[in-house]
C-alpha cells in the first residue's frame, strides 16, 4: 500500500456510532455510590485515558504553545474513587451545595470525570478583553472538537455520557480547590457511566433535545457572477 494511500473506513460504522451517542444524566444518591469490581473499574479507566489519546487528534490550528503543549486543551481525569472523594468535599467547600445537589448526585453514580479545559490567550488587564479574538475563538472550537471526539470514542467503549457546562465545577473557586491552573477555563464536564453499571435502577434523564433534531439546517449555496 503507497505511504499516501488513505485508510477507507466503514462510513455506516462511524454513522451508528454518531448517532448511537446520547445524552443521559445519571442521578446518584450519597447513601448508594456506584460500586465497581476493581479489575473492571482498572480496565474501564485504562479505555478512558485511551480514549482521550484518540481524542486528542481534533484538528487545531494555533499552536498554543503552553508548558511546550501545542494543544489548546487540557483534559483532568477522575476515576470513580476520586469522583465520589469530590462529590463528598464539595457540600464542605461551597454552602449553597449539598448531598442533593444535582452536580454532587451525579458525581455519586459516575464511573469517572473528565475535565475539559481550553486555555484563552492572555488577557488585557486593562481592558479585560482578549486581545486575540480570533485566536480564542479556534481555541474554543478545536477543544468541543476534542470534546465530541471523546464522547464518540467512549460511545463505541460502550459507555454512557453527559456533557455538563459543569455548574459549581466551572467556577474559579473549584478549579482552584482542584488544582487547576488559573489559565484554563471549563468547557465540559463529561461523566462517564461504565457499562457495569448501564442496566441499574438510577434515574437517568435525556437530553431535553434529541426528539428536535432535523436536517432543515443544511442549505445548498448557488454561486452566481
Amino acid at each position: 500500500m503507497s505511504s499516501n494511500a488513505r485508510l477507507i473506513l466503514q462510513p455506516e460504522v462511524i454513522a451508528e456510532t454518531i448517532k448511537s451517542r446520547k445524552t443521559l444524566k445519571v442521578i446518584g444518591d450519597h447513601t448508594q455510590p456506584a460500586r465497581f469490581d476493581p479489575n473492571s473499574a482498572e480496565r474501564n479507566d485504562g479505555l478512558v485515558k485511551e480514549a482521550l489519546a484518540v481524542a486528542g487528534y481534533a484538528p487545531f490550528h494555533f499552536n498554543r504553545g503552553v508548558d511546550d503543549i501545542a494543544e489548546p486543551w487540557r483534559a483532568h481525569v477522575l476515576t470513580h474513587v476520586q469522583c465520589q472523594a469530590l462529590a463528598a468535599a464539595l457540600p464542605n467547600w461551597f454552602e449553597r451545595t449539598t448531598p442533593e445537589s444535582k452536580i454532587v448526585q451525579m458525581l455519586y453514580a459516575s464511573g469517572a470525570l473528565v475535565l475539559v479545559t481550553w486555555l484563552p490567550e492572555q488577557v488585557d488587564a486593562d481592558a479585560r478583553l482578549p486581545r486575540h479574538d480570533h485566536l480564542d475563538s479556534e481555541h474554543l472550537a478545536a477543544t468541543a472538537a476534542m470534546t465530541q471526539n471523546l464522547l464518540l470514542m467512549l460511545t463505541a467503549q460502550g459507555m454512557g455520557t453527559y456533557w455538563s457546562s459543569g455548574g459549581i465545577l466551572s467556577t474559579r473557586p473549584c478549579l482552584d480547590q482542584l488544582g487547576i491552573s488559573s489559565g484554563e477555563r471549563l468547557l465540559a464536564a463529561v461523566f462517564i457511566e461504565y457499562p457495569e453499571t448501564l442496566k441499574d435502577e438510577r434515574e437517568r434523564k435525556p437530553g431535553a433535545n434529541r426528539e428536535r433534531r432535523c436536517t432543515d439546517w443544511i442549505q445548498t449555496l448557488t454561486v452566481t457572477e
